[in-house]
């Protein structure tokens, strides 16, 4: 057991040697190279090192890989490397501005390329920047921006920017807009069947209910997601979110039994390794709730708010809440005027940021801490402030009530007219139609008989006749492989063990013809493991490929061959092992023969049940269609039957601009 040990840790050593050789190698290669489309290559295999290592140095490579592409006109490469590190650049390595940088930068190149998703989530990204620093209208402006640009297939993406508009909208108090933007967005997942971003969307629509006035509709709407939510199985971060929710409209109507329950529930379902922000939210509410009742509570909530917001990207949301509940709780245990400091200053933060909600909370904390003060000026100054603001917000309710009746009124207006115009006619149309359905119905029931019988048998012959095709091209290629190794073997054993000894015989003066020997021995070993690689009995299949790539670089200095190989050893059978490596072989004999290729990639990754195998070079490119056609052209032919004989799949890319790419997936048990 011990040497096995032994063996693994020296076999990682190694690895990790020869991993830090190929990355310096990789870095020469850039600082020296003039060639700016194998540094762009070489940058791109750069980034997606550092950055499976969450190293931050990873964002460095990915500002030079951008700025390359753009130089060298990539602009698609360039932009989609932009939209792809985003979220790992701005909450992974708290670079925000290095982000919102590679955003603007990519921003200026949109009009090269035609691509919608691209374009729509350009726009995506500056909206929730945009957001995020609590910037509203312009985050409004940029999810506007990438509705109207993403495109039929980009459902998905549109539906996002639509939530998030809406999530920008209540921020700025525009309700009526914000409700219409979740029941789209709602739609749009409905029709996906996007269940936990519905069940989002709709959380959405109810805190409008809840803000609006709506109380008692708006927790009644709550426990039907929640049932929703349990029977789903959706995770418990959600669940958190609706108590959390819940428990502020149980606070509106003074059932402070039902927010303490709530609260708790929240506190129970939150999750700290999927939003940070939500949680401290939850402990800061708790420490404000028992900071009437139970202040040794409220302490231990407020220290646990602390500890998370220490250690998180300081949220808007999350932050504002700690910080209130910090002069809550400092205002209950007689430090007034730090609580007086902390107040005034989310105030300043609540107004400039349109919190409405928030100013009027905080306005009535200040009116109490100076009425604790003994201050009376400063307390009715921050009491009509209060009052003002309340009134306000009753006004706006009651808009938003009439407004709610209102389109309620009017949506069932249409509806009713609507389906009575729908009842006039399909009246007209059935005494139309029955008229013609008779006639049409005999010779549509034939049709249908005759083609359908038709489809299937033509089906039946077709398929029968490709299940032989393939029948024998896989015979045909086990059969190849067996004589291909039954040469080999008799080259090395018989025709390999005659010319050792022929050069065991010669005496050592002759050296020119011991010379010729040896070259001639390496030769038919050259030979040997070409046709077939005992190899891969013998050290397995990665270690094979990477012995092929090393041997390539040695035999063929014209082009530089480099990659990521994973460990895939003992998940296939001999076969497939034999076939992969066959595919590999062949592929990188078509690219030194055909390709005129400078560098080359192979990168070959287990991830779960798949194997992933992709071979691409920077070269002359070709058109796959044709090549395949040609009858010539038996390499691809073979790659092909190969990848079907080992229930792969091939996805093949190429022109003249970026070369050749062959993606082939394997799946596993």
């Amino acid at each position: 057991m011990r040497p096995k040990k032994i063996l693994l840790l020296f076999l990682l050593i190694i690895t990790q040697i020869n991993c830090q050789k190929k990355i310096d190698s990789h870095k020469s290669i850039i600082e020296n190279t003039s060639d700016k489309k194998l540094k762009l290559v070489i940058l791109d295999s750069l980034c997606d090192f550092y950055k499976n290592k969450n190293e931050i140095k990873s964002i460095d490579f990915i500002e030079q890989y951008v700025n390359l592409a753009f130089e060298l006109k990539e602009y698609e490469k360039g932009i989609r490397k932009s939209i792809d590190v985003h979220y790992l650049i701005t909450d992974k390595f708290k670079q925000p501005k290095r982000a919102f940088q590679l955003i603007i930068n990519s921003e200026k190149h949109l009009d090269k390329t035609n691509n919608t998703f691209l374009n729509g989530s350009i726009y995506l990204k500056k909206g929730a920047t945009n957001f995020n620093k609590g910037d509203f209208l312009k985050a409004v402006k940029n999810y506007s921006l990438a509705i109207s640009k993403y495109g039929s297939n980009d459902s998905i993406y549109k539906a996002d920017a639509i939530y998030f508009r809406g999530q920008s909208y209540f921020e700025t108090g525009a309700f009526f807009k914000c409700i219409i933007d979740y029941l789209l967005a709602s739609k749009f997942y409905e029709n996906l069947e996007d269940q936990k971003f519905f069940m989002r969307a709709m959380q959405g629509v109810i805190n409008v209910y809840g803000i609006s006035g709506f109380t008692e509709k708006a927790i009644a709407e709550s426990n039907k997601l929640i049932t929703k939510s349990i029977k789903l199985n959706l995770n418990k971060e959600f669940l958190s979110i609706i108590y959390y929710n819940q428990s502020n409209f149980y606070k509106k109507i003074n059932n402070f039994e039902e927010q303490e329950k709530t609260l708790l529930k929240a506190y129970h379902y939150r999750t700290f390794s999927i939003n940070t922000s939500y949680n401290y939210v939850i402990e800061s509410s708790l420490s404000k709730f028992y900071s009437n009742s139970d202040l040794k509570k409220s302490k231990q909530f407020l220290e646990e708010a602390a500890f998370i917001q220490k250690n998180s990207t300081k949220n808007r949301i999350g932050f504002q809440e700690y910080r209130t509940a910090k002069a809550n709780y400092l205002f209950k245990t007689g430090e007034i005027n730090k609580a007086i400091e902390i107040y005034l200053s989310c105030l300043k933060i609540a107004q400039k940021k349109g919190d409405y909600i928030n100013v009027i909370n905080i306005n009535k904390n200040l009116y109490e801490v100076y009425k604790a003060k003994n201050d009376l000026k400063n307390s009715l100054k921050y009491f009509e402030f209060y009052n003002t603001e309340k009134d306000a917000i009753f006004n706006l309710k009651k808009t938003n009530v009439i407004s709610y009746y209102q389109t309620q009124y009017e949506t069932e207006k249409k509806e009713s007219e609507i389906l009575k115009q729908k009842s006039d006619i399909k009246v007209l149309a059935a005494k139309n139609e029955v008229k013609i359905q008779w006639m049409l119905f005999g010779g549509i029931g034939l049709i249908l008989i005759f083609g359908v019988s038709f489809l299937y048998r033509n089906r039946v012959y077709h398929k029968n006749k490709n299940k032989l095709k393939t029948f024998f091209t896989q015979n045909l290629l086990v059969s190849q492989d067996k004589d291909r190794k039954r040469i080999s073997k008799d080259l090395h054993d018989s025709l390999g063990q005659s010319l050792m000894l022929i050069k065991n015989n010669i005496s050592n003066e002759n050296k020119n013809a011991k010379d010729l020997l040896n070259g001639a021995i390496e030769e038919i070993r050259t030979i040997s493991r070409t046709l077939h690689p005992y190899q891969l009995k013998e050290i397995g299949i990665t270690s094979a490929i990477n012995n092929l790539v090393n041997q390539l670089n040695k035999n063929c200095p014209d082009t530089y061959i480099f990659g990521d190989i994973d460990n895939i050893d003992g998940i296939l059978t001999n076969d497939q092992e034999l076939n992969l490596y066959r595919i590999v072989q062949e592929c990188f004999s078509n690219i030194i023969k055909h390709a005129k290729a400078k560098s080359a990639k192979i990168h070959l990754e287990r991830i779960q049940n798949k194997i992933t195998l992709v071979l691409q070079d920077n070269g002359i490119g070709f058109d796959f269609s044709k090549k395949l056609k040609n009858p010539k052209s038996l390499g691809l032919k073979t790659i092909k039957e190969r990848i079907r004989f080992i229930n792969g799949n091939l996805v093949v890319e190429t022109n003249d601009k970026i070369g050749s790419k062959f993606k082939i997936t394997i799946r596993t048990l």
